[in-house]
């Protein structure tokens, strides 16, 4: 049997962060090592970073994506946090947009803060998600394969299994209202 070799964090969002500028897609981060990592891509205007409570992304990329229908909007999850806000999938589930995507960085740790374990190792996320009816696509992600976002493409999911990192991320440089500003005038350009 053929062992599964799985990429790093930064790698997978590095993809999904290529496939997201290549699509004009709107991108929103959990905090923690989803926003470290993804700053450490490359910065974009269209990256809105969050701070504050865990588990946020898939509700406030909600709104950015009901918010802007035209665009495509990627949000960013830890496995972690997203165990924290279940209900953010019953609702996005509910409102069912159709250009929004969210991927889960699924290491079953805690990255961010020394690696404790996750409540998420107990979850089944393909079953989770299928059951949930307005989601329309569940995906393993395949850094192999090209990846289009597109404002049209229903509410998606792409689960990224990853190992824990290897290495800390650099610090992250940015505060809260300085990238809210600069995200709010990339969505009004």
């Amino acid at each position: 049997m053929l062992e599964t070799i799985l990429p790093e964090q930064i790698d997978a969002i590095a993809f999904l962060a290529e496939a997201a500028q290549n699509s004009g897609a709107l991108v929103v981060s959990e905090i923690g090592s989803q926003t470290t990592w993804l700053h450490e891509t490359g910065d974009h205007d269209s990256y809105l970073y969050l701070s504050g409570p865990m588990g946020a992304a898939p509700s406030v990329a909600l709104g950015v994506a009901l918010s802007n229908p035209e665009k495509p909007v990627l949000a960013l999850c830890g496995d972690g946090a997203l165990v924290m806000n279940f209900s953010a999938l019953v609702t996005a589930s509910n409102e069912t947009p159709k250009n929004l995507t969210l991927a889960l960085m699924d290491n079953g740790v805690y990255d961010f803060t020394g690696k404790v374990p996750s409540p998420s190792v107990a979850v089944d996320w393909e079953k989770l998600i299928t059951g949930l009816p307005g989601f329309t696509h569940f995906a393993q992600l395949d850094v192999g394969t090209p990846l289009e976002l597109t404002a049209d493409h229903g509410l998606s999911f792409i689960h990224c299994p990853v190992k824990p990192a290897s290495r800390k991320p650099a610090p992250f440089p940015f505060r809260a209202p300085e990238i809210y500003k600069r995200f709010l005038n990339h969505v009004k350009a």
